[in-house]
């Protein structure tokens, strides 16, 4: 016979393996998937916040616990806003209410109530009424006249509250004492204690996407230090709404926040 050869086919590939599940994870906040930096953090610094990247970029830049873990710590994560213009206090508010409405839409009232010219707000009482009008439904607020240093506001964060502050704003956003020339509007979301029992607040406002650890009576003196208005810078020639008695009158800025409890949305419990 013939030799004969036979080729057989090749065999077919191996079927692919099915994908296997994600692991559960925590699921990150729009602000955290909005830095637009990375997180360039040498050894081990702020490594205990790792699964909250906002607080571990805002505590690594502030050198707060930077090496070992706070006592305590909780906040909302609450959505950044970058202002338009002086808006900065009806930006912080738009944030406190999740953005609807927005701080477009905040400032066509706040002129309609002749609160405002050109968004900004040197009044803590006009800022309470608009909290108030636009929190219905959402929880409760209240003016508070006074330190921010002191048991009622510290009682508030750990409950999980928030406070709607004004102070005044160093280059780095920082609070700082300058007699109120540049005031300014924070939300604060949150609270930290480190291990020397130094009370720090986790603040968000309108000037930068970044969450902001500063101690609580640095934020404090600079709210007690606002006694005198001064024309912002980039506004020379514009006109703004200063309350009757000054930014350090009874309807102004001096000592003076809006406290807010009973929002609806879950507080993270770092530690």
């Amino acid at each position: 016979f013939a030799n004969m050869s036979h080729t057989l086919p090749p065999p077919p590939p191996p079927p692919v393996p099915p994908t296997p599940p994600a692991l559960p994870s925590r699921q990150a906040s729009a602000a955290e998937q909005d830095l637009h930096v990375r997180i360039n953090i040498t050894g081990e610094e702020c490594e205990w916040a790792w699964e909250y990247p906002e607080l571990q970029l805002g505590c690594y830049r502030s050198r707060v616990c930077q090496f070992e873990a706070p006592k305590r710590c909780q906040y909302y994560s609450v959505d950044s806003i970058i202002q338009e213009g002086p808006t900065c206090g009806l930006t912080a508010l738009s944030m406190l209410l999740g953005g609807q409405p927005t701080a477009e839409d905040l400032l066509k009232d706040a002129l309609a109530q002749e609160y405002t010219l050109n968004g900004e707000i040197f009044s803590g009482q006009f800022m309470y009424e608009l909290t108030r009008k636009y929190l219905q439904g959402r929880g409760a607020c209240q003016l508070h006249e006074g330190h921010l240093n002191c048991h009622k506001v510290k009682e508030l964060l750990n409950v999980g509250g928030c406070l709607l502050v004004p102070y005044d704003t160093d280059v780095n956003h920082a609070p700082c004492l300058k007699s109120g020339h540049t005031a300014h509007w924070a939300l604060i979301v949150g609270f930290l204690v480190d291990k020397n029992d130094t009370y720090y607040v986790l603040a968000r406002h309108g000037k930068t996407r970044y969450l902001a650890v500063w101690p609580l009576e640095s934020l404090s003196n600079s709210n007690a230090n606002l006694v005198e208005f001064a024309q912002p810078k980039g506004y020379i020639s514009s006109e703004f709404v200063v309350p009757s008695g000054g930014i350090s009158g009874s309807l102004g800025l001096n000592e003076r926040s809006i406290l807010v409890n009973g929002l609806p949305q879950q507080v993270v419990h770092v530690r």
